[in-house]
């Protein structure tokens, strides 16, 4: 069964996962999503708004905190996390009726091997790098991901994001590694998900320079590219939470 099947009926139940996820078209080509949930595993729920796939900021639900993805978001735009946490009040109340209704039904975990090994600018051996690992296409989100060095764990340099949602219901989910590659050196990304065929599932990578490339020119292209797409993306926030804040004083009024 495809999690797009699963999340079709509104609640599932692992033990229970109860999931929101609207869409929001701000011009033809840009969608915000806001995406929530809440359920029984641990974590136990996640509430993040995303501009055409990449997050703008999540409500850290301990903390009770908004996180921006990138400092630049939230210096043209804010949002308090009350707001969020009265959401994921709603979701565990909803989900507390459904799974009464549902008797508890288990539903099977869906997960791929579908792992990924990249860096996030060109190698150059011996110099500073962040590798990261892409696990994509499971439901729930409840997934284990480490790092080994080889053969050995690594935990130093080792950073986690959030649960993205795909628009078939499962979700993704990037961990980064920040090292300084060797030749010879093997890396492993290490998922474990109730889902997979195997557990642990791993994704080996080596360092390996490609030849006949000019690190400088893809530097720049890249770093104009970065850049270019920082600005797009906050200047879309700006442009939302304004045309929001214009909507809600014309109710007032």
């Amino acid at each position: 069964m495809s999690p797009r099947k699963l999340l079709n009926l509104g609640l599932v139940c692992w033990t229970c996962i109860l999931y929101v996820h609207t869409s929001q078209a701000v011009k033809e080509e840009n969608i915000l999503t806001q995406s929530n949930f809440f359920q029984t595993l641990e974590p136990t729920g996640e509430f993040m708004f995303q501009f055409d796939g990449d997050e703008i900021f999540h409500v850290d639900l301990q903390l009770k905190e908004t996180k921006w993805r990138l400092p630049q978001f939230g210096q043209v735009a804010s949002f308090e996390a009350a707001g969020a946490l009265q959401n994921i009040g709603v979701l565990k109340f909803n989900l507390d009726i459904y799974e009464k209704r549902s008797n508890y039904t288990k539903a099977k975990s869906v997960a791929r091997d579908d792992i990924h090994i990249y860096t996030e600018k060109p190698l150059v051996l011996g110099e500073p790098v962040t590798l990261v690992c892409l696990a994509t296409q499971f439901f729930p989100p409840v997934i284990k991901m480490s790092w080994m060095k080889n053969n050995e764990p690594v935990t130093v340099g080792v950073t986690e994001t959030v649960y993205y949602p795909a628009p078939d219901g499962s979700f993704s989910r990037f961990l980064y590694l920040a090292t300084v590659p060797q030749k010879d050196d093997v890396y492993t990304c290490s998922v474990e998900h109730d889902g997979l065929l195997k557990n642990p599932t791993n994704k080996f990578w080596y360092p390996e320079v490609p030849s006949h490339t000019s690190h400088s020119s893809k530097n720049i292209i890249c770093g104009l590219g970065l850049a270019f797409g920082i600005f797009g993306i906050v200047a879309g926030i700006a442009l939302i939470f304004k045309g929001r804040k214009n909507m809600n004083q014309a109710r007032g009024h």
